[in-house]
């Protein structure tokens, strides 16, 4: 059996991620050689319907992965790296887009950060090679955007539609 190593869950080996915090489990082993830095927070799915309403502000932003059908809460005090998975090169993204078709859909290992800040959460594309798109138009690289209900991101050609809880 193998054991996620942030939620601690047993799976039969050869399992690639974990269904239940969504991490790349590698086979035979851990997946990181440190532990996560003390109070930190992985973005998690979620097992309800996307809201259809919501307001904006201090409550949980909602990702909808829509090659997947994936859905991903981040709270306002955590700070998400979205990317893809790199154990070898020692990249860890709390937002692994891997399992959706990132590696296909040009995603970068480090892709752009989602953070709350002011009141509001914020995608900051991070230098990717195949850009982050917020609404059909490309991101500057290290230019914060604000993120709105229903709003559609892409990064690469992975799409997101945004919403809150």
């Amino acid at each position: 059996m193998i054991e996620c190593p942030l939620c601690g869950r047993k799976y039969p080996v050869g399992a690639l991620f974990c269904p239940e915090c969504g991490v790349y489990l590698l086979t035979g082993g851990p997946l990181r050689t440190e532990p996560l830095p003390e109070g930190a927070a992985i973005p998690v799915e979620l097992p309800v319907e996307f809201p259809s309403t919501a307001r904006e502000g201090s409550q949980s932003l909602v990702l909808h992965v829509l090659s997947s059908g994936r859905r991903v809460v981040i709270r306002p005090d955590q700070e998400v790296l979205v990317g893809r998975l790199d154990v070898g090169r020692g990249i860890f993204p709390q937002l692994d887009l891997t399992p959706d078709g990132g590696l296909e859909g040009g995603v970068s290992r480090r892709h752009a950060r989602i953070f709350f800040q002011a009141d509001r959460f914020y995608i900051e594309d991070l230098g990717s090679t195949n850009g982050t798109y917020l609404n059909g138009v490309r991101l500057e690289p290290y230019s914060p955007c604000p993120l709105g209900d229903g709003d559609e991101l892409r990064l690469g050609q992975i799409a997101i539609r945004v919403g809150f809880l």
